[in-house]
């Protein structure tokens, strides 16, 4: 896609065409031509542009970006053909012998870095504690195993480095492996350790028992007499070995190292010798004397050899029975089911089972265990319906006597969960237990925070009685949760309504983020479900179904049993309506295959994997991923190998006939089954089958993990009997790299993180990071006031940190290229605290920033990774805004100590794995000035299919363009009509407006003849051309033009007054034309105007926040004397920006790692000016910079005086209005100003003067307030100058709508929130001194208003929910309800409209705008950030607000 000047790009989020690749081996450069990739003969693919080899495809053992490097344990070496890679010689280059982590020459030697258990260059002998000959093919080194018997006062397990047999026994123990104990002695050596000396007279007794002995159970196995020689020979020995052993202990009680233990192995090796030396002159004279010590050590030899043999037949036997163990185990495996019924039949007097089949029952036992626990709680959710009626009925029954009996089975419960807890923990080999714990916890939570409820409401009998049932109920039915949770939240909303109790509310609000978190666990539990051919489960589907319509993707894994189930036709999913009459997607066996069926506009498909029957599937999880793609489908088969990390991928693709492309669904009535259905719901006739027989574990839905455990309803489904398969989470290559998965909800807690490792002179935490996204916490610690915070803020590394220092957080922020890690690709992320003064950042190994603080000890002992609880959150103002992370963990290490982030207790909502999916971009977000190209080759005129979708409010723009030559292809919108025009053949559409805020979908194809295409969604991460277009957010922004545009009221009830005022019905009173208002009821106790510094003001706050000045003097172009006070603590940011149309003369001033760089342009040449020193100090610098033709002065606090010119150029230089303060519209400035200080500075201006004169008024103000003195906090905050917000997205004002949000006004009367809908307008605003709810539904009006007590002037920050359902609106002012029923509407629709907080355009109402701050503001349930609003306009700070 590219720019062209016949069109203007405009504001769309879109995806979709298939791009063009080279053959086999070729690559696509830049100049569009087909170049050979350079991969050393080892890869035949590689990436487009760059020619980087696909580093997957690198065979040989290769790797690197062309497969120019060898993976660990190979080295290069020279071919005829370039290079090979062969085993590291670490001592042998077979494989049994390669005993290297990796290699690497240096000129003719070679080096090699050994695994554990392994020394030497080459690896080739043992290290001290372990014994074996890596020098002889197929020997390796094994550690000593002494059974914890040897001399205590060695630094190593000593042992023989050969033979293994251990050397110094210790407790009165012997034997070759300290097995037994010494002769004399009796009792157990291995388990008990407790050798005792025997009490008999003849010195000798049984060396278990310790029985005495006539004599010594030992043979004589020299039976002559021996010379007296030999017996001196010996004598010499044994004090020869007694000496060496005295100075091995010696040297080695001195020594610290390896390396003692070497030399002291040298030195026994030199004494040895010497000694043997002797021996041998001894040997020399005694040789003729000993005949018979040879006969007798020749037959001894005889003895050893068949011995030898008797050896290799024994290994050769152990090797059989290992095989014949293997069998068995995969048996077992097929037959889990029939061993775990016959595991429980078993006597208890039969001998020990095989391991294998011992660990089968155990496994069982812990799936019997988690699937009762991840019903109850899945069931606690969205189980059984809400009988609230029949259950208020019976409150008034209630006994005070049950309270106490409700605490003591609650203590009796909280034991039994503590120990299942433990016994769980012990068996958690995939991390799903894990998992159902922390949903148990969540419900503990709850637990708790009810009975804070019922303490509080305690207050009256009335609310006594409410909260005493709610406890009751909640301890005596743990056991049956689906039906107390849904009664749980209607009784803590009774509660809420008839009592205000701060404390309960605040306890509501906690207890409803649990359950939110409850939900996100019950999404993410990887355990399988066992369907017995008549059970069946209910799935929620993602919240977005709007993603569903045009693309839809469903990953699962499935176990069939051709061996106990043979394979007939049965249903396996369905997802679409329920009355099965429109469109649906569906899985099934049919005729023997996996069957993919989906229905597009009443026509379907079916695609079939006939290349592999369902009956030749292994009895093992298989991987299924379905795909649809408008028409076109897709069906993925993965059968994991069962010998190799071999797979077998199998792939199916289908078209739907028709023209039909979206998936057209009700959110109403969108059903997700799995298994089965229950009687009452009627299947199309393609899915109208026998149910699912086998074991299934959903994956995914659209790239987001989903659960079967996350269910509406579940049908027959007997966890008793039909317990769950397990899955060997490790069978498929994609999921063998341990890595965690976090979507911006769940987060990773690490208690005690000094149970793995101390704070030392040097902490260090490591963390490796892969995301996407703009912004995202890292990790963070918190205690008390103190926190440690790592994130990512605008795809940039930013490290805070307080720990009670006196000026404040410390901060390290940078622009700088190697803290932007959010490339989808995995970087490491190193922190280290040093000396507990130092704190220093390491990216991908390498240092980038380093920064001192006062000594300090770090204060903490949890870190959560990723995300953390909104209660940590809201602690401090520096962490309101954090958010959390979207990517993927690969590792953390404390201490560089690994932590399995499933296993910690308080993990909350992360998942296993990292799909690639995770980092595609499908989204585009264009400004109106850019665009996306792509140099992949497609050929639009002769045969073409490609799609997108598209939203905008513009109603003309460039959507879609291409040229060959002199021929051209585009898509346009043409006054708000798409226009196809294919060399000069336009066709339109007709009937329909498409620049009206709302998605579409087009699909636009060129046929010449009938071909099979292969449709893939467009990846705008690959696309080479990236100008002004964000591929992360993609809001809908309406231009200030049309935002201002006055919007006409068709109501037919509109009053005379209202048609002359512009203003909506209900808000008149608010007018301030109306004449003179009635006095406030209450006077406000803080200032409309906060403390400020005069005539200053504050930038910053979100990205482009500045101010437009107009009337330039004509002398400017020859030369103007500006002159301003600054006051900052950024790094990078703009302060100053004026330029033609074109920007091809311009002058700036702006921040560059917190120095002042002034600059303008004399023609071709550019004038640069830049501080010595730093000034984002945070105190006030005056600052003087003056241009005179050709030369440029910067003053600074007046006596810094810097100056430049451009030499030998005399040209004209010219400039428009407008004249930019503190930053710039998006987009622009970017051409001449460094990337990372195109943006709006953080910090304030003062006395900014032109000529010596003061500016003219300001035109135009987005997001500037002004410099107020003292401290802030978290919030935005509105000026009495003036402003509003418009949200980023639009809401549905439908049938339910529900607003939440904290305001401290600081005035009486002011706009909160305006909405026009499609018929009328809804509104929430302050009016002397009461919150006022309006609704116009275009027929009726209605209002209700809530008084608080308290009042709102009061300078408190007052909690305001607004919930509309229909008709009915109710209103809750810090737990003061109002409500009101008005008249209902029947052709009321549903319509997403601009959101104004704070105020709107004079020509939408003219009412007062709100003054004060807000904050914690959400619209249906979802959290909505103000610094990420599509426009702030005026006087209004979405970063900070003053503190009270």
């Amino acid at each position: 896609l590219q720019s062209s000047s016949a069109w203007f790009s405009f504001q769309s989020c879109f995806f979709l065409f298939p791009p063009q690749v080279c053959d086999k081996g070729l690559f696509l450069s830049e100049q569009n031509i087909c170049l050979p990739c350079n991969c050393k003969g080892h890869a035949d693919y590689c990436e487009d542009i760059t020619g980087i080899c696909i580093v997957s495809n690198c065979r040989d053992h290769s790797a690197g970006d062309f497969c120019e490097m060898c993976e660990d344990g190979y080295t290069l070496t020279p071919s005829p053909d370039g290079h090979t890679c062969q085993p590291c010689p670490c001592p042998l280059s077979v494989p049994s012998n390669n005993f290297a982590v990796h290699c690497h020459k240096g000129g003719a030697n070679l080096r090699c870095k050994c695994q554990q258990g392994y020394a030497g260059h080459l690896c080739e002998r043992c290290a001290p504690g372990y014994y074996g000959n890596p020098m002889a093919i197929g020997d390796s080194c094994k550690r000593c195993d002494c059974n914890g018997n040897s001399d205590p006062n060695l630094i190593f397990n000593e042992c023989h480095n050969v033979t293994g047999y251990c050397q110094h026994c210790w407790g009165n123990t012997a034997g070759a492996n300290c097995e037994r104990c010494a002769p004399g002695f009796y009792g157990d050596a291995i388990s008990a350790k407790n050798c005792k000396e025997c009490n008999c007279e003849s010195g000798h007794c049984d060396m278990h028992t310790g029985e005495c002995l006539a004599e010594a159970a030992t043979d004589n196995l020299c039976s002559i007499s021996c010379d007296e020689c030999i017996w001196h020979l010996i004598g010499d020995l044994r004090l020869s070995n007694k000496t060496l052993d005295q100075l091995k202990v010696a040297v080695l009680n001195v020594s610290t190292g390896a390396a003692a233990n070497d030399r002291l192995k040298y030195y026994n090796y030199t004494a040895h010798r010497l000694r043997i030396r002797q021996l041998e002159k001894k040997l020399v004279i005694t040789d003729n004397r000993l005949p018979p010590v040879r006969e007798i050590l020749s037959r001894f030899s005889t003895k050893l050899t068949s011995t030898q043999g008797l050896l290799q037949k024994a290994a050769s036997t152990v090797q059989e029975t290992e095989d014949k163990n293997r069998a068995s185990i995969i048996k077992v495996q097929r037959n889990e089911v029939i061993s775990y019924e016959s595991l429980w039949a078993l006597p208890a007097s039969l001998p020990p089972l095989p391991a294998s089949l011992l660990s089968t029952h155990i496994l069982f036992s812990v799936c019997h265990f988690i699937v009762k626990k991840i019903i109850n709680f899945s069931s606690s959710i969205d189980g059984a319906s809400q009988k609230l009626t029949e259950k208020m009925e019976r409150l008034s029954l209630a006994d005070r006597d049950l309270v106490q009996r409700a605490a003591e089975h609650a203590e009796e419960l909280e034991g039994q969960a503590n120990s299942l807890e433990e016994d769980l923990k012990e068996s958690d080999a995939n991390g799903f237990v894990q998992r159902a714990i922390s949903a148990a916890n969540v419900y503990n939570n709850i637990v708790k925070y009810i009975n804070d409820a019922n303490i509080t409401s305690l207050t009256t009998l009335n609310l006594a009685e409410r909260a005493e049932d709610v406890c009751y109920r909640m301890t005596v039915f743990m056991g049956d949760l689906n039906k107390l949770v849904p009664e749980l939240l209607g009784k803590l909303k009774v509660v809420e309504e008839k009592k205000p109790v701060n404390n309960v509310t605040a306890n509501i609000m906690r207890i409803r983020e649990l359950i939110a978190q409850a939900r996100s666990v019950a999404k993410k539990v990887q355990v399988s479900m066992k369907f017995n051919g008549q059970s069946s489960v209910e799935v929620h589907p993602r919240s977005n179904l709007e993603e569903l319509k045009t693309v839809t993707s469903i990953s699962l894994f499935m176990r069939v049993d051709p061996d106990e189930d043979p394979i007939e036709d049965r249903f396996i999913l369905y997802l679409g309506d329920r009355s099965g009459k429109k469109d649906y997607i569906g899985l099934a066996i049919k005729n023997d295959n996996l069957v993919y069926v989906y229905n597009l506009g009443g026509e379907y498909v079916e695609i079939p994997v006939a290349s592999k029957p369902v009956s030749q599937w292994p009895a093992v999880f298989n991987y299924i991923r379905v795909e649809r793609l408008g028409r076109h489908g897709k069906v993925f088969l993965t059968i994991p190998s069962q010998t190799a990390t071999d797979e077998q991928k199998f792939i199916q693709k289908g078209e739907a006939p028709g023209t039909d492309s979206l998936f057209d669904i009700d959110p109403n009535n969108l059903v997700f089954f799995v298994g089965g259905v229950p009687p009452d719901v009627k299947l199309p006739p393609p899915l109208s089958l026998a149910p699912f027989v086998g074991c299934i574990e959903l994956a995914s839905l659209n790239n987001e993990v989903i659960s079967l455990y996350n269910f509406k309803k579940t049908h027959k489904m007997d966890v008793t009997t039909s317990l769950p398969c397990p899955r060997y989470k490790l069978a498929f290559s994609q999921s063998r790299i341990a890595s965690y998965l976090f979507d911006g909800t769940g987060y990773a807690l690490i208690s005690n993180i000094e149970r793995r490792g101390k704070f030392g002179v040097v902490t260090r935490f490591d963390i490796a990071v892969r995301t996407v996204a703009n912004d995202g916490v890292l990790f963070l610690m918190v205690s008390g006031d103190n926190f440690f915070l790592l994130e990512l803020k605008n795809g940039f590394l930013r490290l805070m940190y307080d720990f009670g220092f006196s000026d404040g957080p410390k901060l390290l922020e940078n622009n700088l290229p190697k803290l932007q890690i959010n490339d989808a690709r995995y970087h490491e992320v190193s922190v280290i605290y040093h000396q507990s003064k130092k704190v220093i950042l390491l990216v991908d190994k390498s240092h980038v920033k380093s920064m001192e603080n006062p000594k300090t000890t770090l204060p903490f002992s949890d870190i959560y990774i990723g995300g953390a609880p909104s209660r940590i959150l809201k602690s401090r103002p520096e962490l309101a805004a954090v958010v959390g992370l979207k990517g993927c963990v690969k590792g953390f290490q404390f201490q560089k100590k690994d932590f399995n982030l499933l296993e910690e207790p308080g993990t909350i909502g992360i998942s296993s794995g990292c799909p690639e999916e995770s980092f595609m971009s499908r989204k585009a977000y264009f400004t109106g000035k850019g665009y996306l190209g792509s140099t992949a080759k497609i050929s639009p005129f002769d045969n073409f299919e490609g799609g997108l979708n598209f939203r905008t409010l513009q109603p003309s723009g460039l959507l879609f363009y291409h040229n060959e030559g002199s021929d051209e292809f585009s898509i346009s919108l043409e006054n708000g009509v798409v226009v196809l025009n294919c060399r000069g053949t336009k066709v339109k559409s007709h009937k329909k407006q498409y620049s009206d805020g709302r998605t579409h979908f087009l699909v636009a194809s060129v046929n010449n003849q009938k071909q099979d295409r292969d449709i893939e969604p467009e990846d705008f991460q690959r696309y080479t051309e990236k100008v002004q277009a964000s591929l992360q957010d993609c809001p809908l922004q309406r231009p200030p033009a049309v935002l201002l545009s006055r919007q006409q009221d068709n109501s037919s009830i509109a009053r005379h007054e209202s048609q002359k005022s512009g203003l909506p019905l209900g808000l008149m009173e608010l007018n301030d034309d109306q004449g003179p208002s009635l006095p406030n009821t209450e006077p406000c106790y803080q200032s409309p105007s906060p403390r400020a510094t005069h005539q200053a003001f504050r930038y910053g706050g979100i990205t482009n926040s500045r101010q437009h000045y107009k009337d330039l003097p004509d002398s400017f172009s020859e030369r103007s004397h500006f002159s301003l006070s600054l006051k900052t603590h950024s790094s990078f940011g703009l302060i100053f920006y004026v330029s033609d149309a074109q920007e091809d003369n311009f002058m700036a001033l702006f921040l560059a790692q917190g120095k002042l760089v002034y600059t303008f342009n004399v023609a071709e040449q550019r004038v640069r000016i830049k501080s010595e020193k730093k000034y984002n100090d945070n105190a006030w610098h005056n600052v003087v910079f003056i241009r005179d033709g050709s030369m440029g002065r910067l003053i600074l606090d007046g006596h810094t005086v810097l100056e430049d010119r451009a030499h030998g150029i005399n040209v004209s230089w010219h400039i428009s209005s407008p004249l930019y303060i503190g930053g710039v519209p998006a987009g622009r400035a970017q051409k001449n100003i460094q990337r990372n200080s195109a943006h709006s500075f953080n910090g304030c201006l003062k006395n900014l003067q032109l000529d010596g004169r003061w500016l003219s008024p300001v035109s135009e103000t987005y997001g500037v307030v002004p410099c107020f003195e003292g401290h802030s906090e978290a919030g935005a905050y509105f000026s009495e100058e003036g402003g509003y917000v418009v949200l980023e997205e639009s809401f549905d004002q439908g049938q339910r709508f529900e607003l939440s949000i904290e305001v401290r006004p600081r005035v009486a009367s002011g706009v909160l929130l305006h909405v026009r809908t499609a018929e009328g307008y809804f509104t929430v605003h302050i009016h002397q001194g009461a919150v006022v709810v309006l609704v116009n539904d275009g027929k009726h009006e209605f209002s209700t208003k809530v008084s608080p007590r308290q009042g709102l002037c009061g300078g408190n920050w007052h909690n305001i929910t607004v919930i509309r359902d229909a008709n009915v609106v109710q209103l809750d002012v810090d737990s003061e309800v109002s409500h009101v029923v008005g008249s209902l509407n029947p052709s009321s629709t549903s319509a997403k409209m601009p959101v104004f907080i704070g105020g709107a355009p004079e020509s939408i109402t003219t009412t007062k705008t709100y003054v004060g701050c807000m904050r914690n503001l959400t619209i249906n349930k979802s959290s909505v950030s103000l610094g990420k609003a599509a426009l702030v306009s005026g006087a209004v700070s979405v970063g900070n607000c003053p503190a009270a």
